[in-house]
């Protein structure tokens, strides 16, 4: 099964990628070749190789089932194995971790993606970053304050990243 990355590179030639749209659009009849060799010879060549297409009773057809395959096989060689990640689905967190060193990983990762070090925020963008990731952006503005990566105006009105 080809890695995805060859996949997208088997697509980047325009040329290439103009016949695997030609031969997709054909659908399950398939698309007839219409002469050897040539450009459309080494394209088709390369498609055939990477396993886009493939040639039924001398028509090709395309092979739309060999993306999700290839993501599959290549989420199971990339297992994630950082605890932190097994946290987040879809860019979001599940659910805030009961141990304190894994918590704090959380916060520094989250605090990292969505505030940058000389800005400050108001309370109601930092809630609107916090929403992006998790459901109770009160109880994680309150961690991260608390756990010292947010720094905070006494009147509430500021939120800044801490300089540590």
């Amino acid at each position: 099964m080809p890695h995805p990355t060859q996949l997208v590179s088997s697509l980047a030639s325009p040329d290439r990628l103009s016949l695997f749209a030609r031969i997709v659009s054909a659908g399950p009849e398939g698309w007839e070749p219409s002469g050897p060799g040539g450009a459309a010879g080494k394209h088709l060549d390369r498609l055939l190789k990477d396993g886009l297409v493939c040639e039924e009773d001398g028509r090709i057809v395309a092979v739309p089932e060999v993306f999700a395959e290839a993501m599959r096989e290549h989420k199971a060689q990339t297992r994630v194995t950082d605890p932190v990640d097994a946290l987040f689905h879809e860019g979001r967190l599940t659910s805030m971790p009961a141990r304190r060193d894994l918590r704090l990983a959380v916060l520094e990762r989250l605090c990292g993606r969505l505030f940058a070090p000389e800005l400050e925020y108001t309370e109601k963008q930092v809630n609107t970053a916090l929403l992006t990731c998790f459901d109770d952006p009160s109880a994680l503005r309150r961690y991260l304050v608390e756990e010292g990566f947010l720094e905070r105006e006494d009147d509430g009105s500021r939120y800044r990243r801490s300089r540590s």
